[in-house]
């Protein structure tokens, strides 16, 4: 048998991917970091411009400077690259995230972000150098009011006034990460001025100890604390909340911690111990902002703890979607339970015609291993 020459099968030179339309080329983008997509603008005239209608950026200035001596002017030149980047985007953002050492250009980025942007999700992180150790930043007035900011995430930050959030109406998410401020009557005012907060996960630091913060937010669904020294205590008064996690780390003690929220049961225990607890009333509600931060975006924060840990918990056994949610939550515990409470709620309404009773109900989820590892039944 003859054996066929390379050149015996002619090869025609397409570049199929090439070919391919916008959106499934930026689904590929999708799946590589923001540098990488951006690399992808020198390939050809075809891709020179996919990227900068990419939905997600993620710009970490530490990766630009690892492999090389951290100095101001490094920074400096790093900073400069990741403003071209965001000012070359073209159309809206779904969101950002941002790691630096310098706050030269924080302030521009934000402006272009929330502004021309759009950007609904905002994530900035400030990590500290030992040039920069206790570098304050003053953002200015209205920084975060842009109208279709919806979720805002800052970490290393010190707020001197709350000015910045004036009118954040539309604010849903607020997460505040190893925060400074002078007292707390700053932190109150940033509160009231974001009425419409969802899900609020505080870790902050007051530099004068001069009352109590004050939580009353009537759509807030999930609060989270921890760590929150320098003040004389907190009061929550939040009709929604369904979902309330306690870090170990209270320094006024957990008597002093003042929560109203007819949606929460627990024993009153959990301030008698230093232990972490975690107190949720699980919603029935299709969509819920809560649930949706709890097990995907805030999993790792919410049940990273190295201590024993409590949880209380309501659920309707009658509902598929509260058992759901409930074996969701369960399967996310990966470390010591000192305490499980759970609270069946009373539902004496009439069922639909072929909807299950309890007792069937429960056993279905058994059968799909509904609670890991668990051993036991009901009877209702």
């Amino acid at each position: 048998m003859e054996r066929l020459s390379s050149s015996s099968v002619p090869v025609e030179n397409v570049d199929w991917i090439s070919k391919l339309p916008n959106d499934l080329l930026l689904m590929i983008l999708s799946r590589l970091s923001t540098d990488e997509a951006v690399r992808t603008s020198v390939v050809s005239k075809r891709w020179e411009h996919v990227w900068k209608h990419m939905s997600h950026l993620v710009l970490d200035m530490r990766k630009k400077i690892a492999s090389s001596k951290y100095t101001p002017e490094v920074s400096k030149r790093v900073a400069t690259l990741m403003t071209k980047i965001i000012n070359n985007h073209r159309g809206h953002l779904e969101s950002c995230v941002i790691d630096h050492y310098t706050n030269g250009m924080l302030n521009t980025w934000i402006q272009s972000l929330t502004g021309a942007r759009q950007t609904k999700h905002l994530t900035l992180r400030h990590h500290l150098k030992l040039t920069n150790c206790g570098e304050s930043i003053d953002f200015p007035p209205n920084s975060f009011s842009y109208p279709g900011l919806t979720s805002l995430s800052l970490s290393s930050y010190i707020f001197r006034t709350s000015h910045s959030f004036n009118n954040c109406k539309i604010l849903k998410t607020l997460k505040l990460s190893c925060m400074i401020a002078p007292d707390v009557g700053v932190f109150n005012r940033v509160l009231t001025s974001c009425p419409s907060l969802e899900v609020l996960v505080l870790h902050i630091t007051f530099q004068k100890r001069n009352g109590h913060l004050k939580i009353g937010n009537k759509r807030l669904k999930l609060l989270k604390v921890s760590f929150c020294d320098g003040i004389d205590g907190i009061e929550v008064s939040s009709p929604s909340l369904h979902i309330l996690a306690i870090d170990e780390i209270l320094s006024y003690g957990r008597d002093k911690f003042v929560l109203t929220s007819p949606r929460l049961q627990f024993s009153r225990d959990y301030k008698r111990t230093c232990l972490p607890h975690i107190s949720y009333n699980i919603s029935q509600e299709e969509n819920c902002i809560g649930h949706e931060e709890f097990v995907v975006n805030t999993c790792g924060e919410l049940l990273r703890v190295r201590l024993p840990a409590s949880l209380s918990v309501s659920v309707d056994l009658m509902n598929h979607r509260e058992v759901e949610r409930l074996r969701q939550v369960l399967l996310l515990w990966s470390f010591t339970m000192a305490k499980l409470e759970i609270f069946f709620k009373t539902n004496n309404a009439p069922r639909e015609e072929g909807e299950s009773s309890p007792n069937k109900l429960w056993e279905e989820n058994n059968k799909k291993d509904s609670f890991h590892n668990a051993k036991f039944r009901v009877d209702v």
